[in-house]
Parts: C-alpha cells; structure tokens; sequence
C-alpha cells in the first residue's frame, strides 16, 4: 500500500471510528429520553394521586413526596444536555474529516500535502508521548517492582527497613501519578474548552515557573470566545514547544508572551532572551527526533491552520516566534 492509499485508509478508519462512537451517544441519548419520558408520566402520576389523599395523607409523606423525583428528572436533563454536546462535537470533527478525505482523494490538489502533515504531527506527538513515559515513569514503575521483591525478602528479617522501604515506594507512586497527570494534562487540557485559551496558557507558563528558574509574562486583549477548538489547541501547541526550547535548549531566564485577538485573525509573539541562534543558516535543520528547537513541527502546525510564522534570533540575542493564523469560529458548524 503506498502512501496516498495509506493515508486514505488511515482517515477512513477514523471516520468509521468516530461515527460508531457518535451512533453510541444517539442510543445512549434515546435511553436518556425514554428514562425521561417515564420520569414526567411517574411525577404526574404521583401529582394526581396526591391531590386525591390531600385529606388522608401529610403532604411530606415519603410516599407521595415527589420533590426527589424532580431532582431524578433535573439529572436526566443534564445528562441530554451532555450528550446532545458531545454529539455536536463528533458531528463537528467527522465533518472536518470528511473534508480531508475529499482533499485527498486528488493528487493534484494544491492541499494535498495537509493530510500528510497531520500525520506527521500526530506521529511526533505520539513519539514525544512514549518518551515522556520511557524517560520517568515506566522508570519509576520498573524501581518500585525492585523494591516490592525488597521488601517480600525483608518482611520477616528487617521490619523497620521494609517500613522505610514502603513509605520510599509511597512517594514514588505519587511521584508517577503526578507525571501521568500532567502527561494526561498535555495530551488534552480540559480547560480549553472550559476556561478558554488564555486560562490555559496562564496555567501552563505557571507550572513553568514553579518548576524552572524562569520569569514568563503574559499579556493579551479580550478573548474571542468561539473559535474553533483545532485553533485553540494549534496555537496552545506552538506555544508550549516555544517556551520549552527557550528553556531545555536556549538556557532563557526570561519569556514574554502576546497574544492579540484581531478581527480576522490571531497573532502570538513568544519572545525570549536566550542565546539564540543562526537563524538564516538554521533554518529547518533540526534532530530526526525533533529534539533541539523543533521548528518544523511548529511551522506544519503553523501551516495546517493555514497562517504565517516568522522566526527572528541571532546568537546571544534571543529569539522571537511570531504566528498569524486566521480566526474560524465554531457557530455550532
């Protein structure tokens, strides 16, 4: 199979995917409704009955109290309200899909490349996942199983040891579920869709900071609610890799952050003073593992949302990342 009929094949199965999982929220919706439909016909039932006994019955009486039938009902709606929403979201990306397969389904399209650059970008973010699990956690997980055999051997021999040993392991584990936390956290940050990009983005430099010598200041105008999610989570991206070269690879102590929301479009400056580099003679060079500064991976992110990113640095001068990309809002398309 060679690469087109690869990648075909590759989104197709992503489009059979997610419309299976949308197909499951349909039915789980229409559970959802029934259950509700019997709700309303028990809450009414219970209504006429307790006009009728009003003169033989305490109106708190837990047999015709039927305030927590109400609360059952109020939860059932919620429950609609979250799938009707989780619905929109696969209709919304099954859709997008659909468009990626029209665009390669011929060759001699000018887009064509944009398939094959999402597959790039999902492959590297899969790499970098793997690496972050080998480098720390499988680590740790592989040490706590030494010391459980420790700890079996000196049980019986050594039981103040064994405590020490197993209050060591406490930590560990906690030290692992804070890593697969954040790995969780960098894979997809809820906050995005609930706090918007911003928020977000103050989070992350936060951590940064407590966790690196490193001052980054953030400054923006009034979001733009409604944009579209890939947009968001694009740019959230550039910045994350931004700021980590400045810090792994650039030795920055400081980082400012701008973000403009304009009319047609959104631009981001990641400006920080670091050593720098040779810019002009750089250019797209970068490790086959794209460690080091990562440009190309941030410029097919850069071009998927089909916007512009410019790259100023000089040795010891710092460097400036600045994208424009175009703003699409969501409208519930």
């Amino acid at each position: 199979m060679n690469q087109p009929d690869s990648l075909r094949h590759f989104i197709l199965n992503l489009i059979v995917e997610y419309e299976k999982r949308r197909n499951e929220i349909i039915d789980q919706m229409k559970i959802y409704l029934n259950k509700l439909s019997e709700k309303e016909a028990l809450i009414h039932s219970l209504s006429q009955t307790r006009k009728k006994s009003s003169n033989l019955f305490s109106p708190n009486s837990k047999d015709y109290n039927i305030e927590q039938y109400f609360d059952e009902k109020e939860d059932i709606k919620n429950k609609i309200n979250q799938t009707e929403e989780e619905k929109s979201k696969l209709d919304n990306i099954i859709k997008q899909l659909k468009e990626i397969y029209g665009i390669i389904q011929d060759p001699d399209s000018p887009n064509f490349n944009l398939g094959l650059n999402i597959l790039s970008i999902q492959e590297q973010d899969r790499k970098r996942i793997a690496r972050d699990l080998h480098d720390s956690t499988v680590q740790n997980l592989t040490g706590l199983i030494h010391k459980c055999e420790l700890c079996s051997r000196l049980v019986d021999m050594d039981t103040v040891r064994t405590k020490l040993e197993l209050s060591t392991m406490s930590n560990t584990l906690k030290s692992v579920i804070s890593e697969i936390r954040e790995i969780i956290y960098n894979l997809k940050p809820m906050s995005l869709d609930d706090l918007g990009l911003l928020t977000t983005v103050e989070r992350f430099v936060n951590q940064l900071m407590m966790s690196h010598d490193i001052k980054i200041n953030v400054t923006h105008n009034d979001e733009i609610e409604d944009i579209l999610p890939v947009i968001k989570i694009s740019i959230f991206r550039i910045i994350q890799e931004a700021c980590i070269n400045a810090i792994k690879h650039a030795d920055a102590k400081s980082i400012d952050i701008n973000i403009t929301y304009n009319e047609q479009n959104i631009e981001v400056s990641i400006a920080d003073d670091g050593k720098g580099f040779d810019a002009e003679n750089r250019k797209d060079q970068v490790a086959p593992d794209y460690s080091g500064y990562g440009l190309s991976i941030m410029k097919e992110r850069v071009y998927l949302l089909s916007g512009t990113m410019k790259i100023k640095s000089a040795i010891n001068k710092g460097t400036i990342v600045t994208i424009t990309a175009p703003i699409t809002k969501s409208g519930g398309n």
